[in-house]
């Protein structure tokens, strides 16, 4: 969070012509979790997939140019346990199935490279995205303890490689660009999607 706060200062460090701030929004192409039945445990992928946010850049000499992004997207899933399989100690018989929503929250942090200094520029990019989920669904935590589909972590790290381009227009520019992200923990265990991709389109000013 302190390398996070940096970043987010830096505008007050930099000219008005070096900060550009605009909005994010995309599809993703795989959901958090998979459709699957592992040792008996069946998870249901339901998420809405879509991806929004703000974003901040401030370009930097030599063509480069550093991003922050805060970036939602819903996380919801079903977990269903099979007959021979009781809930664990505590927990109702009648509670062989739930259904598990979070609130995604992703901060990535990126450098990127532009080519070239024409109105429509490609660019690469690579950096961090540091991810927490919030408003889990708390009945998962009781329900499955152990095995497919057990939480394991809230937050964790990803990686973010991408490419793109961007397109100067009168007044704004519009980019667009393709990420993929590689988080170095499952939020839960056996069902989640590691390797994730999507496409964003962005507005700024």
């Amino acid at each position: 969070m302190r390398t996070l706060s940096l970043f987010l200062a830096l505008p007050l460090l930099t000219s008005a012509q070096s900060l550009s701030v605009g909005i994010l929004g995309g599809a993703p192409f795989q959901d958090v979790v998979k459709n699957a039945t592992t040792t008996g445990i069946t998870s249901v992928a339901k998420s809405t997939n879509f991806t929004v946010g703000p974003a901040i850049q401030v370009n930097l000499p030599a063509n480069f140019r550093v991003e922050v992004d805060v970036l939602f997207r819903p996380y919801t899933f079903g977990l269903a346990l099979p007959l021979v399989i009781s809930p664990a100690p505590g927990v109702p018989a009648s509670a062989r199935s739930v259904d598990v929503s979070a609130k995604q929250w992703r901060f990535p942090l990126l450098a990127q490279y532009r080519l070239g200094k024409s109105r429509v520029q490609p660019f690469i990019e690579g950096g961090l995205s540091f991810d927490h989920l919030s408003g889990l669904t708390s009945a998962v935590k009781s329900t499955i303890t152990s095995g497919p589909g057990q939480l394991l972590h809230q937050d964790n790290a990803s990686i973010i490689m991408g490419a793109g381009l961007d397109v100067k227009i009168p007044l704004l520019r519009v980019s667009g660009e393709f990420r993929f992200s590689r988080p170095t923990v499952s939020n839960f265990s056996s069902i989640s999607n590691l390797n994730q991709a999507e496409v964003l389109v962005g507005v700024h000013f």
